[in-house]
C-alpha cells in the first residue's frame, strides 16, 4: 500500500479562525474578511521574492473582479507588518486587499500550508471548499478556474 500525503488544508473542514496584523498595521481575523459569497485566501513567503511579487501582481489585476461577485482576497505573507507596508506604498498599482503578517508562520500552520505557496477558497459557512498548491514557477491558477470554483459557492 502506498503512503500519501495530503498537501494543505482538508477540503470540506472548517477554516481555522486567526488574529494578526494586516499591512496597515490592524489587528485583522478571518470574520473581518469574509466577503458576502466567500473568501479567496492566498499563502506565500517572503513578499520580496520574485515569485510573491508576481503573485501580488495577479492579485492586484483580478481584484476587482472579485469584488464584482462579491469574493474578498487576501494574501498571508511571511513578513512583519512594516515590510508588508513597505511593500504597498511602494507598489505602482495600489494594494486593495489585505496583505497577513504571518512572522511565526502561525497561519501557514493553521492551514497545512507551511512551506508552499497556494490559494484556498472558504465559503460563508467558514469552510474550506476548494485548494491549489502552486510551484515556484506558476503564479496562481487560472482566473476561470478560480472564478468556476467561486460561482459554485
Amino acid at each position: 500500500m502506498i503512503s500519501t500525503k495530503e498537501l494543505g488544508p482538508r477540503l470540506g473542514t472548517p477554516a481555522a479562525n486567526f488574529c494578526v496584523l494586516n499591512h496597515e498595521n490592524h489587528v485583522t481575523t478571518l470574520d473581518d474578511l469574509m466577503g458576502e459569497r466567500g473568501l479567496v485566501l492566498g499563502f506565500t513567503s517572503d513578499i520580496w521574492e520574485p515569485a510573491s511579487i508576481r503573485r501580488v501582481l495577479w492579485f492586484q489585476r483580478h481584484d476587482v473582479q472579485f469584488a464584482r461577485m462579491n469574493v474578498k482576497l487576501a494574501l498571508v505573507v511571511c513578513n512583519e507588518p512594516h515590510t508588508l507596508y513597505g511593500y504597498s506604498v511602494a507598489s505602482v498599482e495600489p494594494v486593495n486587499f489585505p496583505l497577513l503578517a504571518d512572522v511565526r508562520r502561525d497561519i501557514h500552520g493553521a492551514f497545512n500550508m507551511e512551506g508552499y505557496a497556494g490559494l484556498v477558497v472558504i465559503d460563508r459557512s467558514y469552510t474550506m471548499r476548494d485548494k491549489w498548491i502552486m510551484p515556484a514557477e506558476r503564479v496562481w491558477p487560472k482566473p476561470g478556474e478560480l472564478i468556476q470554483t467561486l460561482e459554485a459557492l
